[in-house]
């Protein structure tokens, strides 16, 4: 069965919208596969619901180039959008994508990725890291994401926090591909937390490629610990182009 999308990039950002409309941390898992000489333009938005405080937005935009068939760099302006504040702007992220083999040259691919954060309004600057970890089976994929991150104005004081993403995605269909997703951060390396104090989230995704060119993706995340968001709804717009 093929599930056919007849739908213009127009469409896809009013729905983009609308969802979105009402975010800590940008939550997506990230491949290491590279496509050389690539561009994409994607438009990132999460809405968080937490009992023990405000919904809050966060929205990214980014700009990705494939430098060629091993590196991706990209620029990303983000933006926080607390309840009657209005948007405003949060800091600006550099991003390195590096892939060390050939898509289906070992059992798993394995990339890295490097991320420094220039925060706004007295924010702390961040570094992070991230190990990519992919592998393909018949008609699904799975990926793995390790992650460390480390304030850089705390360098010496603090150790860095460890976390993870991961998503197991089902390759039916070339238009729809839904997915499962977990996200969890485990506290400081020195010092890390019991289940029940670390963040856990879990939740279906679903990609759509309506054009050749045109992604969109959107899903539900929901809290595992008490120490977690009730909900967060995310949705991400990408235009890619050569």
């Amino acid at each position: 069965m093929r599930v056919k999308i007849k739908t213009g990039a127009a469409w896809a950002l009013g729905l983009t919208l609308l969802v979105a409309a009402p975010a800590q941390a940008k939550k997506f898992v990230y491949s290491p596969r590279v496509v050389e000489g690539e561009k994409e333009v994607e438009y990132y938005v999460d809405w968080r619901e937490d009992a023990a405080a405000a919904d809050v937005v966060g929205h990214e935009l980014a700009f990705e180039w494939g430098v060629d068939g091993r590196n991706i760099v990209a620029l990303y302006g983000t933006w926080d959008d607390g309840p009657g504040e209005g948007p405003a702007y949060a800091g600006t992220k550099l991003e390195w994508i590096h892939t060390f083999f050939e898509p289906g040259e070992r059992a798993w691919d394995f990339g890295t990725y490097l991320e420094y954060r220039i925060a706004e309004r007295g924010g702390t600057d961040s570094a992070e890291f991230k190990a990519l970890l992919e592998k393909t089976l018949p008609r699904t994929t799975l990926t793995l994401n390790g992650v460390v991150e480390k304030p850089v104005e705390a360098w010496r004081k603090s150790s860095p926090e460890v976390g993870y993403a991961a998503r197991w995605a089902v390759r039916r269909w070339r238009e729809v591909i839904p997915a499962v997703e977990l996200y969890g951060n485990l506290g400081e390396v020195e010092d890390l937390k019991d289940w029940p104090e670390t963040s856990q989230l879990l939740g279906p995704v679903v990609d759509l490629h309506l054009t050749r060119f045109v992604h969109w993706q959107v899903g539900a995340l929901f809290g595992l610990t008490k120490d977690t968001e009730n909900v967060r709804l995310k949705t991400q717009l990408a235009v890619e182009w050569y």
